[in-house]
């Protein structure tokens, strides 16, 4: 399977994926899920600005995801994921991204959401969103660049 790396970060495209996480895990391909931004031209050209010339970048739908990492699959990429908060992680998985380690980037700031890290907020679906990622097998690790030690959710066995 091609999925290097599947985050989420309210970001999507930008400085951390760029120039940490695509050498880091040696991607050439990013698969950005995200149904607002595939109807948004605009805000996805700006996206697609900041992405390498020799990495492919992909816009899809959540529905679309396994068609996309099949795609990438068959290019022989190496690809990362992007969503831009749980519930479309959640979704990314059941439509076929079938990754077994998530990582959390960076979720804002809101009144009501608690305090993870330094740039990562967790509302009461976030929290109920990590307990169903770890209930089916997938672990979950909250760390902003590749370089820092992170705060990991293991998977239920």
């Amino acid at each position: 399977m091609p999925l290097v790396l599947a985050r989420i970060d309210c970001r999507l495209v930008h400085g951390q994926v760029v120039e940490a996480w695509i050498p880091h895990v040696k991607a050439n391909s990013l698969i950005i899920a995200n149904d607002a931004i595939v109807a948004n031209h605009i805000l996805r050209s700006v996206m697609e600005l900041a992405v390498p010339v020799e990495v492919k970048a992909r816009f899809c739908r959540l529905d679309q995801v396994a068609e996309m990492l099949k795609e990438a699959d068959v290019a022989d990429e190496r690809s990362i994921l992007l969503v831009s908060n749980a519930s479309d992680a959640i979704k990314a998985w059941k439509n076929g991204a079938g990754f077994n380690v998530l990582n959390i980037g960076n979720l804002h700031y809101e009144e009501g959401k608690s305090q993870i890290t330094s740039s990562v907020f967790f509302a009461t679906g976030d929290f109920e969103a990590l307990q169903w990622f770890r209930s089916n097998g997938v672990s979950v690790c909250v760390k902003g660049t590749p370089f820092e030690s992170g705060i990991l959710f293991e998977a239920e066995k």
